[in-house]
């Protein structure tokens, strides 16, 4: 496991950070590089098991990013549901190529899971989506309401 809050060449201000959990090295360090020179702060993780002690261990992390196939004491699923649990604060993206697994899949992730083969541009596009969605739906209703704008659909 390896983390970094900056990484050279960063253009924009890190304001969040990622857990990347993926077995495959090659697309972990692809992902977490490529988030990195987006401005997010990047915690790399192997397995379940890595990502599990981060979480626990208090550090801030606003969007955690899972390959559906993980192997271990849970997949990618059960990781989700115990994120969506026990930490509330924080989004969840799943990725993987099996489109089987998208009616479960998008119970656990509004948009359902990203297939791969996928671009880094789609991840960092949907932890904007999910980021805004959770920025708007902290804002009191009155405001919203006042602002003109619709009522929030459930995440």
């Amino acid at each position: 496991m390896s983390s970094s809050d900056q990484s050279a060449g960063t253009v924009q201000t890190v304001s969040e950070t990622i857990i990347v959990i993926d077995p495959d090295i090659l697309v972990r360090m692809v992902i977490a590089d490529y988030l990195r020179e987006c401005g997010y702060a990047v915690i790399e993780a192997a397995s379940v098991e890595e990502a599990l002690i981060v979480l626990a261990s208090g550090r801030p992390v606003h969007v955690v990013l899972a390959e559906v196939s993980l192997h271990g004491a849970m997949d990618g699923f059960a990781l989700a549901q115990h994120v969506r649990q026990h930490f509330t604060d924080i989004d969840v993206i799943l990725t993987g190529s099996p489109t089987s697994t998208a009616n479960k899949a998008h119970d656990l992730c509004d948009d359902g899971p990203l297939d791969k083969p996928y671009h880094p541009k789609e991840i960092v596009k949907r932890i904007d989506l999910l980021r805004e969605r959770r920025r708007v739906s902290a804002r009191p209703r009155s405001a919203r309401q006042s602002e003109g704008l619709p009522p929030l659909k459930p995440m």
